[in-house]
């Protein structure tokens, strides 16, 4: 294989990236190559002498992490067996400078040395650097000597203990408090709200015991009362007091509603205020005064038409009054806002520091951190007073600090590493060496922030630490003052026509809004390394959706997707259209790493979605439907995956022989392998349980005997031990994978190891550990670059990293709603020393948002608005190749206009594309369109390397000094219903039909005579005239009843002409588009695209039919036109079914009459349109 050179600056770019003398903060693009940029540095640092254990390399995931050991390993392990000249070379492709024979010397020794270095290379995630650093310093760190990381299930186990004791607490009434705090709670919440709003307090632990530890519960209250704009001592009693008592004197509303009423009130205003009399005090008396002068659900000021104006004319006095009192309540509702959020807000730290506490004494109890205790605890002991003695000892163990997706690190963790590199900068201390620190990233791919990712940091850390080795450079010498700020902008992955359309897209300043926060950089720019290859961007029509109808089946699902809901029409249509890319026959190619054009492989394709909904399940449904190979879900939720819903069955139904249901489910699953016939004969006339059917029935007394054996395994066997004998003894897991699929495997894979994980725990037991795993919300992660040869199904969040050939972005038309608004906002103090920890503040409902609230939510919702623009930039650059734009609209249209949300990923890319863009009719219906640009693959191989011919004494070819020829446009596909008018060679007069309809709403009629002749033949004899007559009566209710009882004849006699049950039998197809390619005379391509009203397909015979709605007329009196329009249909399908007639009709559905055109005169017409 040849390979393609990288270019120079590249090369130079990468050498000063990689250089260890120097620190170096690296932006790159996507694919530009920041893993080897990366894995470069560590091997340069080990060839400068640097001994392995004072390199520190923290990464984002373990899979990247063991990614980048296996580089710098293998690498070195290469070198010790090659030959001079080769290590020379390679050494020399790494650095600026060639390497001495000491160099090569010790090349050769590196990966020895590396791998007999006590502890290794440390190459690890930031939370395992971060349990080694509390390993080392447990007592610094107050943590427990041999403390354990513990894994989601247990942590899900300890935070429900932890929550039921709280909860216990707050009812059993040993704490007033806790019981007040739990009543406003629940007030506010349902079961479900309720465990997402604990959720979020333990999501935001950090903030909450930093708060409560500095301020306590009353503190924070206070605090937050002040930012929120009230005075103090203002409570929500206060406020409502000054509501009802400062006003208008309650004794006075009823004599209002009166005086109202009797002057001619009739809008609600005097109802409203009586009620507001009439309501016992408290809460509902305030509510219904407040909905005298606001709207009910939003509390906003009603408008002036609250009061009349034959009111505002005939009392006046008292419509001023009534308007002061509503100025005077607009504030005093915006205050009862706030001391609302005040009292909820108190009530859930109540709450929320009590479930935590708990939560922290079981974890004390057992001896465990969780994965945020490890980066707080950290960051406690490297910022606490007396942590010079930890800084002191860590500072002699770490010379260079690596830090790879630095754009995903998350604030506190910028906390730690700040700490950490500021104390390694601050000199060369005793030892008097280079000390380093190296980050590379792009912001442009933060999309991470659900974990904490801040992707704004990114550019203030460099620049906080450019300005720190600065501010060192006096005490570190001149080197000590290098810091280099390197972009790299080659990809590696992408061919030119993709990387343009990135950067054609964000070139726009609404599209770039949220992918850089430095303020120097206004669009993205790419190269791309795959200089010579082709490239297309298509972007399909959206799927919109239908008018929603009744099911047709009461029996399914409320929630069931139907056949034309637009995930599952634009799921078919993906699957359809790769299903015929990778057929064996396909002209469609991408390029193998010589540039050589080869056929599809399922494994090219990445199918990318924002969400796991309907379109996901769809996807991977229609795939399979199509026998695409498809590795399935990307990530699962364990407890809903099928095969583990069949394991807790079989578990349950050997603990309980009762349990029928769990039985049934075990019985139909892959472990027994029953079918619904074999519960029919088992369980509607049994008398005892299914158990005893079961025994009782000789036929099943294999099966019997199996269950029998699983219940007395359950009774002694721990959960592993049980699912053992199930899965590998009997050959469960083999029989569940090969009915499920290899997702299954891995479902089966992630049980087992919880079960084992549950036996580490304490005394294990099934019913505890069926109880966990139904409970558990754990989600499970597939590595699906291990995928194979299959389509790879997945989110743009699962796929960072990843790439392939050909990328299908299929869910472009949606965008960040308020739907996943936080529950808790954080508010960042105002007139607060620094430091200060910010405020949280719960918001039960949007409305409810005083103004601090509603700005916090505001900043949530650009925040999600700019990583939704950052997420199609990672989309986008997955792909190699071939990029595929595709949406659906879930909302119905009647106008015709896009019902897409404003900033969706489909018109983003539409506005950027559309004045590049040509247009295609779409592959699955002519009459939708495919804007593309670019062109899809090279003939041969293309020259990538290798020396250029010696062309000095090659005399120029003729072509070079002739003048180009006119370029002809291509011609524009011909419809078959104007083929003649297409023709230059047919004249005027010929062209029109020799009749005219007459009537004004003949078109009209006889659009409609063509959809009932399209949808009648599907629908039973007997109830055709009913169901044309409700088709009419709503499609043409204006229409008179005599024009629609004609048409209903007209139409049922068509159906029922004897000579035309063939065309409209069950091999007929209605409206059925065609496109296809004629050739003319002149050996020029005439594209056609058109739509036959009828086709039939019989053994022998395909009829084509036309219908019409005009007056009869004979074979020979048929215009030219009709008879061009069938001749070119003929000639389209001709092709198609080799070996059968073609017969070609008009229909005048007017008698009706069958007009049939001689296959000779068909011939003749379409051979002078051809001429044409």
């Amino acid at each position: 294989m040849r390979e393609r050179p990288v270019p120079a600056a590249t090369r130079r770019a990468q050498a000063r990236a990689s250089d260890p003398a120097v620190s170096a903060w690296v932006s790159a693009n996507a694919g530009s190559g920041k893993t080897h940029v990366l894995a470069q540095r560590v091997i340069r640092l080990l060839l400068s002498g640097v001994p392995p254990a004072k390199i520190l390399c923290l990464t984002f995931t373990k899979a990247a992490a063991a990614n980048m050991a296996a580089r710098v390993f293998d690498k070195l392990a290469k070198w010790t067996g090659l030959q001079d000249d080769a290590l020379e070379s390679e050494i020399a492709t790494m650095s600026e400078a060639p390497p001495s024979g000491a160099d090569l010397v010790l090349a050769r020794r590196l990966f020895a040395r590396t791998v007999e270095t006590p502890g290794g290379l440390k190459i690890q995630t930031i939370h395992a650097f971060c349990e080694r650093l509390l390993h080392l310093f447990p007592f610094e760190a107050n943590v427990a000597a041999r403390f354990e990381v513990i894994e989601d299930l247990r942590q899900a186990d300890l935070l429900k203990a932890a929550r039921s004791a709280a909860l216990a607490s707050a009812v059993s009434g040993t704490s007033p408090e806790l019981a007040e705090a739990l009543r406003i709670v629940t007030a506010e919440t349902t079961g479900v709200t309720f465990g997402v709003l604990m959720a979020e307090m333990v999501a935001l632990r950090g903030p909450i015991v930093a708060l409560v530890r500095q301020h306590g519960i009353d503190g924070v209250g206070r605090a937050l009362a002040r930012q929120l704009g009230l005075d103090p001592g203002e409570d929500v009693q206060s406020i409502e007091r000054a509501i009802l008592e400062e006003g208008i004197p309650s004794s006075e509303w009823g004599k209002i509603s009166r005086t109202l009423a009797r002057a001619g009130s009739v809008n609600g205003t005097a109802g409203r205020l009586a009620e507001a009399a009439l309501a016992p005090k408290g809460e509902a008396r305030l509510d219904a005064y407040l909905r005298v002068f606001l709207v009910r659900k939003t509390l906003e000021p009603r408008a002036d038409t609250y009061l009349p104006n034959v009111l505002r004319r005939s009392l006046p006095t008292l419509c001023m009054r009534l308007d002061e009192e509503r100025e005077r309540l607009v504030p005093l509702v915006d205050r009862r806002r706030a001391a609302l959020t005040v009292r909820r807000t108190r009530a859930l730290l109540a709450l929320g520091d009590a479930v935590l506490s708990a939560y922290a004494r079981l974890k004390a109890d057992q001896g465990v951190l969780d994965f945020d205790d490890l980066i707080a605890k950290t960051l406690s002991l490297v910022t606490r007073s007396d942590a010079a003695w930890v800084l002191y000892k860590l500072d002699a163990g770490i010379d260079h600090i690596l830090l790879d997706e630095a754009q995903d690190t998350s604030s506190e963790q910028w906390m730690v590493l700040q700490r950490l590199a500021a104390d390694l900068m601050a000199g060369e201390g005793a030892r008097g060496v280079a000390r380093t620190l190296f980050a590379v990233g792009d912001e442009k791919q933060s999309i991470f922030s659900f974990q904490g990712a801040a992707p704004e940091m990114f550019d203030r850390i460099r620049r906080y630490f450019e300005g720190r080795l600065r501010e060192s450079a006096p005490s570190r010498g001149e080197a000590g003052a290098k810091f280099r700020h390197l972009p790299l902008h080659l990809s590696f992955r992408s061919v030119p026509a993709v990387l343009s359309a990135v950067d054609d897209v964000f070139s726009l300043a609404e599209n770039f809004s949220g992918l850089s926060f430095d303020a120097e950089q206004t669009a993205t720019r790419h190269e791309s390394w795959k200089s010579e290859l082709p490239g297309r961007i298509e972007i399909w029509d959206t799927v919109v959706a239908r008018e929603k109808s009744d099911p047709k089946d009461w029996r399914l699902p409320v929630d069931a997707p139907e056949a034309h809901d637009p995930p599952v029409v634009l799921a078919r249509r993906i699957a359809a259209t790769v299903r015929s890319w990778i057929a064996p026959g396909s002209l469609e190619r991408v390029h193998d790493a010589d540039g050589h054009a080869r056929p599809i492989r399922a494994g090219d394709l990445l199918i990318l979605v924002r969400v796991r909904g309907s379109l996901f399940e769809a996807l991977i449904r229609a795939l399979k439907n199509h026998a695409v190979p498809v590795a399935g879900a990307d990530r699962m939720v364990l407890s809903d995956h099928i095969a583990v819903m069949d394991l807790i069955a079989a578990g349950r139904a050997a603990l309980l022989r009762e349990d029928d249901l769990s039985l049934a489910c075990t019985l139909k699953s892959p472990l027994l392998g029953l079918g619904d016939d074999d519960l029919l004969a088992l369980a509607p006339t049994r008398r005892g349980s299914l158990a005893d059917a079961l025994d009782s029935d000789p036929r099943y007394a294999a099966v019997a005997a199996t269950l029998e054996a699983w219940r007395r395994a359950a009774r002694h066997a721990t959960p592993f031990d049980f699912y053992m004998l199930l899965l590998a003894k009997e050959q469960g897991r083999k029989r569940i994978a090969a009915r499920l699929g290899a997702e299954a495997d891995d479902a089966v894979g992630e049980f087992l190891r919880l079960a084992l994980e549950h036996e580490r725990e304490g005394a294990p037991s099934l019913t505890r550990f069926l109880a966990s795993i139904e409970t558990i919300d754990l989600s499970v992660k597939r590595d699906m670059e291990a995928a194979g040869d299959s389509v790879r199904v997945m989110t743009v969040h699962a796929a960072k990293g990843l790439e392939a050939k050909i990328v299908i972005l299929a869910d472009t038309c949606g965008v960040p709603t308020g739907r996943h608004d936080p529950k808790v906002f954080r508010l960042e103090p105002v007139n607060a020393p620094e430091g200060t920890p910010p405020l949280i503040a719960w918001s039960a409902r949007m409305a409810d948002d005083p103004p601090a609230v509603s700005a916090a939510r505001g900043m949530v919702r650009r925040q999600a608005l700019e990583e939704h623009r950052r997420l199609l930039y990672v989309a986008m650059t997955r792909a190699e190749e071939r990029l595929i734009i595709a949406g659906f609209e879930d909302k119905p249209t009647a106008s015709g206009t896009p019902s897409r949300p404003a900033g969706c990923w489909y018109d983003m890319i539409l506005a950027a594309l559309q004045p590049t863009l040509e247009e295609m009719p779409a592959h699955w219906d002519a009459k939708e369109r495919i804007l593309w640009r670019g062109q899809l693959w090279n003939q041969g191989t293309l020259p990538f390397g290798g020396a250029p011919a010696d062309l000095s004494d090659a005399a120029p070819p003729d072509w070079l000094f002739r003048p180009l020829a006119m370029e002809v446009a291509a011609a524009a596909p011909l419809k078959p219903s104007n083929a003649l008018a297409a023709a230059d060679r047919v004249g005027a007069a010929e062209r029109r039909p020799d009749w005219s309809p007459g009537e004004p709403g003949a078109r009209r009629e006889g659009l409609l005579m063509h959809t009932l002749l399209q949808h009648l033949p599907d629908v039973a004899v007997e109830r055709r005239r009913a169901a044309a007559a409700r088709f009419l009566a709503a499609r043409a209710g204006d229409l008179p009843a005599n024009r629609q009882a004609a048409l209903i004849e007209t139409a049922l006699g068509v159906l029922a002409h004897p000579d035309l049950s063939g065309l409209f039998g069950p091999q007929s197809r209605a409206e059925v588009g065609v496109a296809g390619r004629l050739t003319r005379a002149d050996r020029t391509i005439l594209p056609v695209i058109g739509q036959i009203d009828r086709l039939s397909i019989g053994t022998d015979t395909v009829l084509i039919a036309d219908f019409k709605t005009g007056k009869p007329l004979s074979a020979e009196a048929t215009p030219p036109t009709y008879v061009a329009q069938l001749a070119v249909y003929r000639a389209i399908l001709a092709p198609l079914y080799p070996g059968k007639a073609i017969r070609a009709m008009l229909i005048w559905t007017a008698g009706p009459s069958l007009v049939e055109i001689e296959p000779a005169r068909l011939d003749a017409v379409l051979q002078e349109l051809l001429a044409a």
